[in-house]
C-alpha cells in the first residue's frame, strides 16, 4: 500500500479553512422581512412594524405613494429594530388624506446583500392632527369655545354632550365648521347641566377624521345667566322681570303619562309603561325644542338621536307641545289634533317617556316619546374585518342607526378595502339598523394590482 504524501503548504491551506468562520464559509441566504402593521399615529406620523429575520445586520424601510412604481428609501436601523415611525419632512414627505405603502428589506454589511421583500407593503392613509382644545367659558348665558387648529384638517366638527347627576349623554355634533376658525359661541347651551364640549378634525378631501380629545372640556351653565338668549335686544325691563318660579318636571311629566293612559284606556288601548331611558331622552327633547321646534334636532339630525344616546331603541314616534300651562292642556291639545292623537293611541306603542321644560320667560314645553318594542333591548352590529385587521362590534339600541362613513375602515396586506356587504345580500347600504337580532357585515376586498 502506498502512502498519501501532503505538502506542507497544502496542509497549511486545509488548516485555514477548517478554522473559517462558517458565515465566510456560505453565507446564509437573508429571508424575506415579515410585515405585522401599519398605523397611522398622527396627520404627519406613520408607524411600520415588522419581524425579525435571521441573517440581517440591518434594516431599510422603503415608502411611496400608493400605486407608485418607485419606492423611496428613507431609513437604515440596526438590526435590533423592528419597528419605525417616519415622521413627515421636506425631504421625506406625508400629505394628509394621501395613501402611502411601506415595505422593510433585510440587509448584511458583511456580505452586502439584501434579501426579498414584500413588493405590495402594507398601506396606510395618514389622518389630520387631533385638535387641542384651549378653554370653554361662559358668557352672557353662550358658551365661547376656542382651540388651536389642527395641521391637515380643512373642517371641525364640535360635538356637546351634557351631564347631569342621573345622567350623562353620548356625544353629538352641534355645528361643521371650516378649517380657518378657531373658536364657536354656542348660543343656547343647556342650563342647570355641565356642558362638555370637544372638537374633531377631518379631511374632506380623503373622507378621513382625525382623533379628538374624549374628556373634552367642560364648563357648568347655570339657569339663572340667560343674557344674550333673548332675541329682542331692545326689550326694556328684562333685567328687573322676576323669574318664574320653577315646577317639578318629574312631576308635570308623570300627570301627562297618567292623563295618557287615560285616553288609552277610553279608546280600547292598553296603558303605556314609564321607561327610564325613555323619559331621560323625552326631558332633553323639551330643552331642544325650546331652541328649535320641530322633530328635527338643533343640530339638524332625527329626534331619535338623542333618545339612543340616552340609552333608548324601538323608537315609534314623537309628540310635542308648546305654551300650554298644565298637563291637562298639553294632553288636551294632542287629543284636538288628528295626527297627534293617532301616535297617542296607537296600539302599536307600548312604552312612554315624557318630556317638560320651563324656560327663563316661564314658556312651558311638552315632549311625549313612545316605543313599540322593550327600549333597554340591545341590538348587536358585527363589521367582520373578512381576514383582515381593525374588525368591530357595536352593542346599540334596537332602532339606532350605523353609518358606515362612521365605521374605521380595516386593513388588509395586498388589498384595498371596497365597502361593507350585508351578510343577506351583496347591496353596499349607506347605513344599517340594529334589529332584534345580531347582524353582521363583512368587508369586500379587492387585491391590489
Amino acid at each position: 500500500m502506498k502512502r498519501r504524501r501532503f505538502s506542507f503548504l497544502a496542509l497549511l491551506m486545509l488548516a485555514v479553512i477548517l478554522l473559517m468562520p462558517a458565515s465566510t464559509q456560505a453565507a446564509a441566504k437573508l429571508g424575506t422581512v415579515k410585515l405585522t402593521g401599519i398605523k397611522a399615529m398622527d396627520y404627519n406620523k406613520i408607524n411600520i412594524k415588522w419581524r425579525k429575520t435571521s441573517g440581517a445586520t440591518n434594516y431599510i424601510v422603503y415608502y411611496k405613494k400608493a400605486g407608485a412604481s418607485k419606492w423611496t428609501k428613507i431609513k437604515t436601523l440596526d438590526n435590533t429594530k423592528s419597528s419605525y415611525v417616519h415622521t413627515s419632512s421636506k425631504k421625506y414627505p406625508i400629505i394628509t388624506g394621501q395613501k402611502y405603502q411601506y415595505t422593510v428589506k433585510a440587509y448584511n454589511s458583511q456580505t452586502k446583500k439584501s434579501g426579498n421583500y414584500n413588493k405590495t407593503g402594507l398601506t396606510a392613509r395618514t389622518i389630520p392632527q387631533t385638535a387641542k382644545l384651549v378653554s370653554a367659558k361662559v358668557k352672557n348665558g353662550t358658551v365661547d369655545i376656542t382651540w388651536k387648529k389642527a395641521g391637515g384638517a380643512d373642517k371641525y366638527f364640535l360635538l356637546y354632550k351634557v351631564q347631569t347627576d342621573e345622567f350623562t349623554t353620548n356625544w353629538t355634533k352641534l355645528a361643521t365648521l371650516n378649517a380657518d376658525t378657531t373658536s364657536y359661541t354656542v348660543k343656547y347651551p343647556f342650563k342647570n347641566a355641565t356642558n362638555i364640549y370637544t372638537v374633531r378634525s377631518y379631511n374632506s378631501a380623503s373622507k378621513v377624521y382625525g382623533k379628538y380629545d374624549d374628556k373634552g372640556i367642560s364648563v357648568f351653565v347655570t339657569a339663572g345667566n340667560n343674557e344674550g338668549n333673548n332675541n329682542d335686544k331692545d326689550d326694556v325691563g328684562d333685567d328687573i322681570t322676576p323669574t318664574p318660579a320653577p315646577v317639578s318636571a318629574e312631576a308635570m311629566a308623570s300627570e301627562v303619562i297618567r292623563l295618557t293612559n287615560i285616553e288609552r284606556a277610553k279608546a280600547g288601548r292598553s296603558a303605556l309603561i314609564y321607561n327610564a331611558s325613555l323619559q331621560r331622552g323625552a326631558m332633553m327633547r323639551a330643552k331642544e325644542i325650546s331652541i328649535k321646534f320641530s322633530h328635527e334636532r338643533p343640530n339638524g339630525e332625527s329626534f331619535t338621536t338623542i333618545l339612543n344616546e340616552c340609552g333608548a331603541g324601538h323608537i315609534s314616534g314623537e309628540n310635542i307641545a308648546a305654551g300650554q300651562k298644565s298637563p291637562e292642556l298639553a294632553v288636551k291639545a294632542w287629543m284636538n289634533s288628528q295626527g297627534h292623537k293617532l301616535t297617542m293611541l296607537n296600539k302599536e306603542n307600548l312604552y312612554i317617556g315624557v318630556g317638560f321644560y320651563q324656560d327663563n320667560d316661564g314658556r312651558y314645553y311638552w315632549v311625549q316619546n313612545f316605543a313599540d318594542g322593550n327600549p333597554d333591548e340591545k341590538g348587536t352590529v358585527i363589521f367582520d374585518a373578512n381576514g383582515g385587521s381593525g374588525g368591530y362590534t357595536y352593542v346599540i339600541p334596537c332602532g339606532q342607526r350605523i353609518y358606515f362613513k362612521n365605521v374605521p375602515i380595516p386593513q388588509k396586506s395586498g388589498y384595498t378595502f371596497v365597502c361593507w356587504v350585508s351578510e343577506y345580500n351583496e347591496t353596499n347600504l349607506a347605513s344599517t339598523c340594529a334589529g332584534r337580532v345580531t347582524q353582521t357585515f363583512y368587508a369586500k376586498w379587492a387585491p391590489n394590482n
